[in-house]
């Protein structure tokens, strides 16, 4: 049985992927490396954590908070 997903769950996975689309063209990375980075470095997390906040943020403040998480968390871009 397929399952719908609610306008909320759209909302958030098109903001994800907005950022993670816009963070891979400003390190000039392909999408999926920096989906693998944001995640073993606890940027995916974050954004999924903090959405409600993020996503009223531009998205410039965005990518370098994403970059304070990750380095904080042994990343290094």
């Amino acid at each position: 049985m397929k399952r719908k997903l609610d306008d909320e769950a759209k909302y958030r996975i098109s903001y994800i992927n907005w950022i993670i689309i816009g963070f891979a063209r400003g390190f000039k990375r392909p999408a999926s490396e920096v989906v693998k980075y944001l995640d073993e470095y606890g940027g995916l997390q974050f954004l999924f954590d903090n959405y409600e906040y993020e996503h009223t943020q531009s998205e410039i403040r965005t990518h370098n908070t994403l970059l304070k998480v990750c380095r904080n968390n042994g990343g290094y871009l």
